[in-house]
């Protein structure tokens, strides 16, 4: 079944479509009377906008179908009362009329992503969420389930393909770039419909905003390459240290990362004070969602909780767009240049040794879960190493559609 929730982006793509003449005599949408003319004519509108819809001359009345969809999306846009109904010469079809003819390029408003936008989304949640065969699921979280760029699968894109077995309703709260603390302070929506609507499932999406733009701070300074006492096999060492610069290196390090003398390695490489205050406000803030929920899941409802990969195959590359790069990043590499850190073998166990520490600290917060008798279930989903060459990367710290296609595959709702 289609993914409602993942239905393309609103993005104007000029299509050169002839608008039909004549007047709309009857509602079209959801409810209404849905007449092939008037149809043909309300298709034609939302397609010169470059809505993503069948120009069929006729549509199914359910929630199901694209120009239904369409019509939600561009009165959202627009800030039209979201019904999905257009009746003649009501306030959306005379917007589409003059939108069409002026040939404004349509692009999302208050959009919480480039995914549907947000009233549309909570108003099909809302529909929805009293049907018994439906998975009521909230995704919560930062760019890993929102990346902010066109035509990009992310991993809720990929996730809600994933399952569509089971007839997913999805509530899509997540936002490229936020610290879990921003998440925890802009908790009203997650508040509403965890208390109003049976929730089956929350996807939750962060730490990774809390510690990559803080690695100044986690990082001490002075340790500029791999020095031998921190690995525990001198001859395995040697091996990395014959690998060029590249894919094999990283993933030797992966493999190899046993060997690391952790005791030692975290002392020299880590600020332990700095380090320690960004994991408490993390687990604090998961914590507060996990009381959240508990004041209203029952023992069905299942947390899910995941990692981040390893981000070690494209240090220094931002997010762009058709060949330009977005103001966004990168977070890595220029801390490691500042620390004059130019030792691959040490960037790559620095990121791997980091990134092992919040799956530990995710271990914690699934602990505490249980300890204080919480209703809910948890899953940690680990990626660790799944994404273990560039080809699944689009830029230094978020994997492209392929490596979200590749880590969707561990997620079964």
């Amino acid at each position: 079944m289609e993914n409602l929730i993942s239905n393309t982006p609103v993005i104007n793509s000029n299509l050169p479509v002839v608008v039909t003449q004549g007047v709309i005599n009857n509602s079209v949408g959801l409810n209404g009377v849905n007449n092939p003319s008037d149809v043909s004519l309300i298709q034609d509108y939302l397609k010169i906008l470059g809505y993503p819809i069948t120009n069929s001359g006729s549509i199914t009345n359910s929630l199901m179908d694209n120009t239904v969809i369409s019509i939600l999306n561009f009165q959202t846009n627009y800030k039209i009362v979201v019904t999905g109904l257009i009746n003649p010469n009501d306030e959306t079809y005379n917007a589409l009329k003059q939108l069409s003819l002026s040939g404004i390029s349509l692009a999302e408003g208050e959009d919480e992503s480039l995914h549907q936008p947000f009233l549309t989304n909570s108003f099909l949640f809302r529909r929805n969420a009293g049907n018994a065969d439906t998975l009521n699921v909230i995704f919560e979280g930062d760019s890993w389930l929102d990346y902010p760029v066109p035509r990009i699968l992310d991993l809720y894109d990929t996730i809600t393909d994933q399952n569509q077995r089971l007839n997913l309703n999805c509530l899509h709260l997540a936002k490229f770039g936020e610290t879990t603390s921003q998440m925890y302070a802009d908790r009203t929506h997650f508040v509403q419909y965890v208390s109003g609507y049976r929730i089956d499932r929350i996807y939750f999406s962060g730490g990774g905003n809390d510690v990559f733009p803080q690695l100044g701070r986690i990082l001490n300074a002075g340790v500029t390459s791999f020095n031998s006492n921190f690995f525990t096999d001198q001859a395995k060492l040697s091996e990395l240290k014959n690998l060029p610069s590249g894919d094999v290196l990283y993933q030797k390090c992966i493999l190899y990362k046993r060997y690391l003398n952790t005791a030692t390695f975290d002392s020299a490489l880590f600020n332990s004070v700095n380090l320690g205050l960004i994991f408490n406000t993390i687990k604090q803030n998961y914590l507060g969602f996990g009381s959240i929920v508990n004041a209203h899941a029952t023992p069905n409802t299942i947390f899910y909780m995941h990692t981040y990969d390893y981000p070690l195959y494209k240090l220094g590359v931002r997010p762009s767009i058709i060949g330009i790069d977005l103001p966004l990043g990168p977070w890595i590499k220029p801390v490691f240049d500042h620390l004059g850190i130019t030792d691959e073998i040490l960037r790559a166990y620095i990121i791997i040794r980091l990134l092992d520490k919040f799956y530990s600290l995710l271990r914690q917060i699934k602990n505490n879960f249980t300890h204080q008798g919480y209703r809910f279930q948890s899953r940690i989903i680990d990626y660790r190493g799944l994404l273990n060459s560039s080809q699944y990367w689009r830029d230094e710290i978020h994997p492209n559609s392929t490596g979200a296609r590749r880590l969707s595959t561990r997620v079964n709702f």
